[in-house]
C-alpha cells in the first residue's frame, strides 16, 4: 500500500507541475491536491513502519512548487480583451479588400 500511494503521489505531482507550466495552469490544482493526499497517506505508512521518507519529501516539494506557481499565475495573470470596434473595423477592411481582389479577377467559367 505504501509503494502504491508513493508512486501515485509522484505521478500526480509530476503531472501537476507539467500542467502548472502550461497554459492549463488552473487544472494543476486537481493533481496537486491528489498528490498531497497520496503523499500524506504514504508518509503515515512510512512513519508507522520506520521507513525512509525522502522520496515523499520530493513529492511534497513538487506539490508546493506547483501550488505556488499555479496560485501566482491565477492571481497575477490578467486577460485583456482587445478593442472590439477596432477588430470589427479590420474585418470590414479585409472583406472589402477581398471583394476588390475578386472583382479584378477575370473568371471564365463555361458551363457545358
Amino acid at each position: 500500500m505504501r509503494k502504491a500511494t508513493l508512486i501515485l503521489a509522484l505521478i500526480c505531482s509530476v503531472f501537476a507541475i507539467i500542467l502548472a507550466i502550461l497554459p492549463l495552469y488552473k487544472l494543476a490544482f486537481i493533481p496537486a491536491i491528489l498528490a498531497l493526499v497520496f503523499g500524506i497517506i504514504s508518509f503515515i505508512k512510512s512513519r508507522k513502519d520506520n521507513q525512509s521518507t525522502h522520496v515523499i519529501q520530493v513529492a511534497f516539494l513538487l506539490v508546493i512548487i506547483t501550488l505556488a506557481l499555479s496560485t501566482y499565475k491565477t492571481l497575477f495573470t490578467v486577460q485583456e480583451i482587445g478593442d472590439v470596434e477596432e477588430l470589427e473595423q479590420r474585418d470590414k477592411e479585409n472583406e472589402e479588400k477581398a471583394l476588390e481582389e475578386l472583382e479584378d479577377l477575370d473568371l471564365d467559367i463555361s458551363i457545358e
